[in-house]
């Protein structure tokens, strides 16, 4: 099961606030299992409110391990967090939950050899939140020149700087990585004739071949 825990930060949260993030775990809880039967069996939704979030919407999320997705709200008040709750929770616990097949988590997940395979991982998570959730957030986008925002991508060292490249740039573009996988993962997707649920386990140099894209350049993780 999907079962929400509150965590001390979140004590405030009102009675109606955490009946609707009760409520949607339940009600998605058969259909995400319907598009990625190996997920874990006991999933556990850390619930708390903090910063940590997303500018404008008002929430934030990471899948903590392979078990645990975190979920952060931002202080509002009740109507206005039972809003963001119901309007983003859902599809957040699609995109989550692909990462928690796939192993891209902050802790227990394998280290990889290249920037390119945090970028696939969000795209193609991005892409199933969209297509099976059907919900297309802003990072779900991508502009008529994103062939060479993949080669920027591709052509960065592992050790590039994360949140310049898959959050803020300098220069103002906002989620590089994740339009660019989106891109990526729609290639493939159409390619291949395979979902992104039935994607979720391939390799990143299968989701490359896929799409028709050259292997990233190979350099040393940091730790």
């Amino acid at each position: 099961m999907i079962t929400p825990h509150f965590l001390p930060q979140a004590t405030a949260l009102p009675a109606e606030v955490r009946a609707c993030i009760t409520a949607i775990c339940a009600d998605c809880e058969s259909e995400v299992r319907r598009w990625l039967p190996a997920l874990e069996q006991d999933i556990a939704l850390h619930c708390s409110t903090g910063h940590r979030v997303i500018p404008a919407l008002g929430y934030g999320a990471t899948a903590l391990d392979r078990r645990t997705i975190v979920f952060t709200l931002a202080e509002a008040p009740a109507h206005r967090q039972r809003a963001i709750v119901a309007e983003h929770l859902r599809h957040t616990l699609f995109h989550e939950c692909h990462h928690l097949v796939r192993g891209w988590v902050r802790q227990g997940g394998e280290r990889h050899p290249s920037f390119i395979h945090g970028v696939i991982c969000e795209g193609l998570a991005s892409a199933f939140e969209r297509d099976a959730a059907g919900h297309a957030s802003p990072w779900c986008s991508y502009p008529d020149d994103v062939d060479a925002w993949v080669d920027e991508l591709l052509a960065l060292p592992a050790h590039a700087d994360y949140r310049r490249w898959m959050f803020h740039h300098p220069d103002g573009r906002r989620w590089i990585g994740y339009r660019a996988g989106t891109y990526i993962a729609d290639r493939a997707i159409e390619r291949s004739g395979r979902d992104a649920a039935q994607l979720a386990g391939a390799p990143c140099t299968r989701i490359l071949e896929l799409a028709g894209l050259p292997q990233p350049r190979l350099g040393t993780p940091p730790h």
